[in-house]
């Protein structure tokens, strides 16, 4: 029994130092949130999803961004953020580029460079609504284009996210306003573990041949993802 007794606060002691804490995965303010706002991660900080970015803070005005999928998919991406000015308006100036070598002649997907400013103004400790609006730069061949767009997260508790983000593309030519994409998600704190469902409407090309040509738009597709913070 006394050999007990001495074992038990160790164990516990190195329980608490090992397991995930629930405060540490909760969003607890919106100012959290970095998904379509922008706030950017603290130095070290780091999440990752099974479809969804993985994201790094390199300071704490400085996120790297990217979807490791993509790259499987034969498209490297990545997004440099950088805050620029911090308070009850947050804003962040991003850098980023996409390029695919699935047959971009039929995607109508070049290299894309972008550069656009995106602020986020939080209405409450739970409510942040994001607007941006920057230049696009398609490399091969080359065009000149405006991204637009914003949302508004939402706590619905400390550990549930509802999140709605609308995105819109403009070329002269020859497409001018493009459709938009909307993705509403739901996203829940389990400790280091996200778990996020949703849906993505809009237009989304989808090779579904050997084919280049056999190329197929979605209006719509789930959105369902895992995302680990650590």
């Amino acid at each position: 029994m006394a050999g007990r007794n001495v074992l038990e606060p160790v164990v516990v002691l190195t329980a608490l130092a090992v397991l995930p804490r629930a405060a540490s995965a909760e969003f607890g303010e919106v100012r959290r949130v970095h998904d379509g706002t922008a706030y950017t991660l603290e130095k070290g900080e780091f999440s990752v999803g099974v479809f969804g970015p993985m994201q790094f803070g390199v300071l704490d005005e400085l996120t790297v961004i990217t979807h490791p999928v993509l790259h499987l998919l034969l498209t490297p991406n990545g997004v440099l953020r950088g805050k620029v000015l911090d308070g009850p308006v947050t804003l962040a100036l991003n850098l980023g580029y996409i390029q695919t070598f699935l047959d971009p002649r039929h995607l109508r997907f070049p290299g894309t460079v972008s550069v656009f400013p995106l602020a986020t103004v939080a209405l409450s400790s739970r409510v942040a609504l994001s607007g941006q609006v920057g230049y696009l730069l398609d490399v091969s061949p080359v065009a000149h284009g405006v991204a637009f767009g914003g949302g508004v997260a939402v706590l619905v508790s400390p550990s549930d996210l509802l999140n709605l983000q609308v995105q819109d593309e403009y070329y002269r030519d020859p497409t001018g306003i493009r459709r938009p994409t909307v993705l509403v998600t739901y996203t829940h704190a389990f400790y280091r573990l996200h778990v996020r469902a949703g849906v993505a409407v809009g237009r989304f090309p989808l090779q579904v041949g050997s084919a280049a040509t056999d190329i197929r738009n979605l209006p719509a597709y789930p959105v369902v993802d895992l995302v680990w913070v650590l």
